[in-house]
């Protein structure tokens, strides 16, 4: 059985990665200014417009995702499965909050030390005043240090929130394209700091909760990995809307000026919608709880794909390598969608 999951998954991988090599490039990361200033501001062509060039080629692709993730589901749904891998799965859950702490945490302070927020597109000198990088620098820093050691973590991640809350003020809408951002900081914000941290190490003993965070975090706390899927697949859906659709000519000139089309002999505006395509639905499987680590997988591995592809800076990408790891670990919430149809009683989809 263990080999049939992973034939399954090398197969959906490379049907992948043959159909859609840069899936995962954030074309602002690997575009010049002026070429991002030029595409957003010029009409952008329709993606889907394109199908009509090839339309054995879109049904192919389409039903073959189709099938394999209807493979998937069915591989790893099967209860001589689940029972074979769930406990060792289950043994994981209880890392993915420090996981994600510290991925946070990290994240925000390599932001202060590249001097940019959240990704290289955002530095500091187009979000504040020159005399002011200093405050977002060393609050960044505090910020993302303390969330790595796990101290004040509530009040660390209140004030990053905070600071998203300004930079969608300054950058409106594009913001959406962060909210992966926005879930890990709630998920801090409700889980507090959690084992393997120094709060719990030297103040567990002897700090308690005042009665407004205890409600609100016993409340909450059921829905904090919800909030995290629904973010992160937020950001991934909007960041693919907003480059290869809505803006697709930053989608085009990445093929363009990458000579992605001497390896896919198609028409490079069809190239864009099979990668819009892609993570289009990677989003909505993370949104509604769907194959969710499964999904986890493949990001990953098109997110390793691109990095080395386009040598693309890392450090804007380890909060999406972060997540999924989480996610990885976690598995499903009772709000996943696939945990509602095909969960069992102490039992859960691998995949």
């Amino acid at each position: 059985m263990k080999k049939n999951i992973f034939f399954f998954l090398s197969l959906f991988t490379l049907f992948f990665t043959q159909f859609t090599h840069f899936a995962f490039a954030h074309e602002v990361y690997v575009l010049s200014k002026s070429d991002i200033t030029r595409d957003i501001v010029n009409p952008s062509p329709n993606p889907f417009s394109d199908v009509a060039q090839e339309p054995y080629l879109f049904s192919l692709s389409g039903l073959l995702g189709i099938v394999l993730v209807f493979v998937v589901l069915f591989v790893s749904t099967l209860k001589k499965v689940e029972k074979h891998f769930d406990p060792f799965l289950f043994s994981l859950k209880k890392y993915a909050a420090v996981v994600a702490r510290i991925t946070l945490g990290v994240c925000l302070a390599m932001s202060a030390w590249h001097g940019a927020l959240f990704g290289p597109e955002l530095p500091f000198a187009n979000f504040v005043n020159s005399n002011y990088i200093i405050f977002i620098k060393v609050i960044l820093y505090s910020v993302g240090i303390l969330l790595t050691l796990g101290i004040f973590v509530r009040t660390a991640a209140l004030v990053a929130i905070l600071l998203y809350v300004f930079s969608m003020l300054r950058y409106g809408t594009y913001m959406l394209t962060y909210t992966n951002y926005l879930g890990e900081m709630l998920l801090s914000l409700i889980l507090g700091a959690g084992p393997y941290s120094l709060d719990v190490l030297f103040f567990a003993k002897r700090k308690k909760l005042s009665r407004f965070v205890y409600n609100f975090t016993t409340f909450a706390e059921k829905y904090s990995f919800l909030v995290l899927r629904i973010l992160f697949g937020l950001a991934v859906f909007y960041a693919s809307f907003y480059a290869k659709f809505l803006h697709s000519n930053l989608a085009l000139d990445t093929v363009m000026q990458y000579n992605l089309t001497n390896y896919f002999k198609f028409d490079p505006l069809f190239v864009v919608l099979g990668a819009f395509i892609v993570e289009a639905i990677i989003g909505i499987f993370f949104i509604i709880g769907f194959e969710v680590r499964f999904t986890a997988l493949i990001f990953l591995t098109f997110l390793a794909l691109s990095l080395s592809y386009f040598g693309e800076a890392v450090w804007p990408h380890m909060i999406l390598i972060g997540i999924n790891i989480v996610i990885l670990l976690h598995g499903y919430d009772e709000f996943t969608i696939e945990n509602k149809l095909f969960g069992r009683k102490k039992l859960e989809p691998v995949l």
